[in-house]
């Protein structure tokens, strides 16, 4: 990640109510570890209270956000039509903020 840029972030809307995987876009994935994608390898996702530990997965799509998510969507209070942005901090290190539907 390039520290003199902005951070990539990657917003992505809730659509079931206890989501095993989120799919990360090739694109936001490829911006943020560059052509080697950390397959089987573990982030932290922050807010300000708590941290999880989620694993990267490969499925058919691509990239996705796997083991470890369902906590983060429980533990966050997401719900089904909410949204998740994810900011990136660091190589490894996501920053989680939550929008509920009924703001919009």
């Amino acid at each position: 990640m390039d520290p003199n840029n902005n951070a990539h972030s990657l917003l992505k809307l809730i659509k079931d109510y206890d989501p095993i995987f989120l799919e990360i876009p090739y694109d936001f994935a490829t911006l943020f570890w560059g052509e080697q994608l950390p397959y089987d390898q573990s982030l932290k996702i922050i807010d300000d209270d708590l941290s999880w530990v989620v694993r990267v997965k490969r499925n058919m799509s691509g990239p996705v956000l796997g083991d470890g998510l369902t906590k983060v969507v429980r533990d966050s209070g997401l719900k089904n039509n909410d949204y998740l942005l994810l900011k990136a901090i660091g190589p490894s290190t996501l920053y989680l903020s939550v929008f509920k539907s009924c703001i919009f």
